[in-house]
């Protein structure tokens, strides 16, 4: 039973994963740089996750306030489903069934992936936060507040959850926080010597 759990929240993040480059790749294709915004780039092992494919050279004639849209996009869509879910499934009564797991896994998921740009990637500027800095500095402080409200959230989820999924969910997000962590870096450090 434990496999299946892993599976099922492995789900969940996959389709967080997906959902954040979509967003990203919604306003690549407003700026017509993309055809299609639902084709992104999220391989099975997560890592290096892109809104590829994009037309590079349309790309290269985006504006800062632009690039910050198409950088904020992915957290705009983490915020914009985390936080509602999260509240809706932590007013109505917990039951330990699987399709329960799966949409608490799918919020909880959201907000550590927003937490960790808005917080981990804010002060030790990596990837989309990047754009951030390169539009306007002091949006970055907002938007370290807006971490740390979902901290305190994802807290609250933990705390809220049933006693079963608690230790499964403190290992996931360790593991997320430092894999994404790591591969923020990587990937901003790949793009810049690039």
């Amino acid at each position: 039973m434990t496999f299946f759990y892993f599976i099922v929240g492995y789900c969940a993040l996959y389709l967080v994963i997906w959902l954040h480059e979509v967003g990203h790749g919604i306003v690549y294709a407003k700026y017509k740089c993309k055809d299609n915004p639902f084709k992104v780039h999220v391989p099975f092992y997560l890592f290096f996750s892109t809104p590829q494919p994009i037309d590079e050279e349309m790309a290269q004639t985006l504006n800062s306030k632009q690039y910050f849209n198409v950088g904020m996009a992915g957290i705009i869509v983490n915020l914009l489903i985390g936080i509602p879910v999260s509240f809706l499934l932590l007013t109505i009564e917990f039951n330990n069934s699987i399709l329960f797991f799966f949409f608490y896994s799918f919020a909880l998921f959201h907000l550590v992936e927003a937490a960790s740009y808005l917080t981990i990637s804010n002060i030790s500027l990596a990837s989309d936060m990047v754009t951030v800095q390169n539009y306007k500095p002091k949006l970055r402080i907002p938007l370290f507040l807006i971490g740390i409200f979902l901290v305190v959230l994802i807290t609250f989820m933990l705390i809220k959850s049933p006693d079963s999924w608690k230790l499964g969910y403190i290992i996931s997000i360790i593991i997320m926080i430092s894999c994404m962590g790591l591969g923020r870096t990587i990937f901003s450090r790949r793009t810049r010597t690039a």
